[in-house]
């Protein structure tokens, strides 16, 4: 059975290769793995990170970006210049003992976000579910796995650093670590919701578990 049959694609930083959404979704981007010099149309804007992956940066268009990592135009948004350390701990607790900060939380509901998801060895970072809109995940550390599908169907894909993951709307799925292993994660979601408090945030919002 295929991946792509419930809609989570993947990807490896060593191949340059690029993503476009379907045209017949809502929010229009293309994800840029690996290697690219890319342009950056005014009204549009750029997520993506530097050479030693220790920053995640957003510029708006127009601008042209190199990147040897991952980055995502994101059509129609222009957020402001900004740049954020991915250093330190994570600030707001999560599901089964994991944990997040918000790197670039969404200015306004519906806005895109970029998060930083911590998972501890043995953990799962959800029960098996959905969300409404697109993630693009980038693996920086440790190692652990995906698993897509729906009862005997369902589908597991070693991640590792360097693992690139775009998961569609709807996709059933939930990522796991092994005995020993932690797994370190930076989510762009695409589309998503706002709120305060610790368990009022994006890596709540918006899920369903199924």
């Amino acid at each position: 059975m295929d991946n792509k049959l419930f809609g989570a694609h993947y990807f490896s930083l060593d191949k340059p290769q690029t993503f476009e959404v379907d045209h017949q979704q809502l929010y229009f981007f293309r994800t840029f793995i690996g290697n690219h010099d890319i342009k950056v149309e005014l009204g549009d804007c750029i997520y993506y990170f530097d050479e030693h992956l220790e920053r995640a940066e957003i510029k708006k268009g127009p601008c042209t970006v190199s990147t040897k990592h991952l980055a995502t135009v994101i059509r129609g948004y222009m957020h402001p210049d900004a740049s954020a350390s991915l250093e330190g701990v994570t600030t707001l607790p999560y599901v089964n003992g994991c944990s997040t900060k918000q790197v670039f939380p969404p200015l306004r509901p519906g806005d895109p976000t970029l998060q930083y998801l911590k998972m501890p060895p043995c953990s799962k970072e959800q029960e098996h579910h959905i969300h409404s809109t697109f993630r693009v995940v980038l693996v920086l550390k440790g190692k652990g796995k995906s698993i897509v599908g729906m009862g005997s169907g369902n589908i597991e894909t070693e991640l590792v650093p360097g693992s690139v993951c775009i998961l569609e709307p709807m996709c059933p799925h939930h990522f796991e670590t092994y005995p020993g292993e932690h797994l370190e994660a930076v989510p762009l979601h695409i589309f998503t919701s706002i709120g305060a408090g610790e368990k009022n945030h994006p890596m709540f919002n918006g899920t369903v578990a199924i």
